[in-house]
């Protein structure tokens, strides 16, 4: 594989992202239904195409989320490759900004898997199999045989989270390769790129005390990229870190792009949200042709005083 260049000479899609320096805020996928499966590896890609996992049983997961909003990932343990018979762990979680929830599933043999539900994740009521997840769930993406940017940077800030007091994950493609390392905590739904070790400590760290580090922010996967945009942009106006300081109030597309509303505690919000087309680039190391990325480009902020 040929890997993209900077002018600079580092290589990879994220390393030509950083140089251009690609707008990250507005960049998480939208989903509101995950599905986890603990799975030490190898991972191939697709990552539901790798060895050790039950073929009937992968076909019948697939069938039934097929149609609905539930993205299945594959995790492990930070540095874990091949695993024993012992018990694994499964998630259903549920992206929300007023009904978060996450379920776990123990389970020894993948077969116990076909059974459930999965289909619940999409629904903001949990549902009464699993037990009650109470804190956040981090995952990092070091999916090497989807775009090796994500093993190369993303393995470090695993490791470097695995000995904090936070649940980590390594997992398979979140999304945003030329964005990596990525970061996605459960079931906030909140994304986080252009993580080294470092910074991911700092984010993780802050996200455990309720705050947001700005700069890393790509945006909530329960959120439109517009109100991704938006959010970020007005954080780092008003300086607001805390996780639930901003609100989501309303958005309508306009002829220039889309009116977002949001809600802080010093007032209302008006955020107007361009879209344009990106410079032409390689979404990942293995895109045969670059293509050209829809951004999200915050053009104006009107602030509306609470009124008493």
């Amino acid at each position: 594989m040929r890997l993209p260049t900077a002018p600079d000479g580092s290589r990879g899609c994220s390393a030509l992202a950083r140089y251009t320096g690609e707008q990250i805020a507005g960049t998480a996928g939208r989903t509101v239904g995950w599905l986890l499966i603990e799975h030490p590896g190898p991972w191939r890609h697709p990552a539901f195409s790798s060895p050790g996992l039950d073929r009937d049983v992968v076909s019948a997961l697939a069938a039934r989320i097929t149609g609905h909003d539930v993205r299945p990932q594959l995790i492990k343990r930070p540095g874990a490759q091949r695993g024993g018979d012992g018990p694994r762990r499964a998630y259903l979680a549920h992206v929300s900004r007023t009904s978060p929830w996450v379920r776990r599933i123990d389970f020894t043999d993948q077969a116990e898997l076909a059974g459930i539900d999965v289909t619940a994740a999409e629904r903001p009521e949990p549902p009464d199999f699993g037990v009650p997840v109470d804190h956040t769930l981090y995952l990092v993406c070091t999916h090497a045989k989807k775009d090796p940017c994500c093993a190369v940077l993303g393995r470090p800030v695993a490791a470097a989270l695995a000995g904090s007091e936070a649940e980590v994950w390594e997992t398979t493609h979140v999304g945003g390769d030329r964005f990596a390392a990525n970061l996605v905590a459960l079931p906030q739904g909140a994304y986080f790129g252009r993580l080294d070790p470092d910074s991911a400590v700092d984010t993780v760290t802050a996200f455990e005390r309720g705050r947001i580090v700005p700069g890393n922010f790509r945006g909530r996967c329960s959120d439109s990229s517009a109100v991704q945009a938006a959010e970020a942009a007005l954080r780092a106006r008003l300086g607001a870190v805390g996780t639930d300081e901003v609100t989501h109030l309303g958005e309508e597309d306009t002829p220039e792009g889309v009116r977002v509303t949001l809600g802080h505690d010093r007032g209302l919000y008006t955020v107007s949200v361009a879209r344009e087309e990106g410079d032409a680039c390689p979404a990942t190391c293995s895109a045969l042709e670059p293509s050209r990325p829809v951004h999200h480009r915050v053009t104006e902020i009107e602030g509306l005083p609470v009124r008493v």
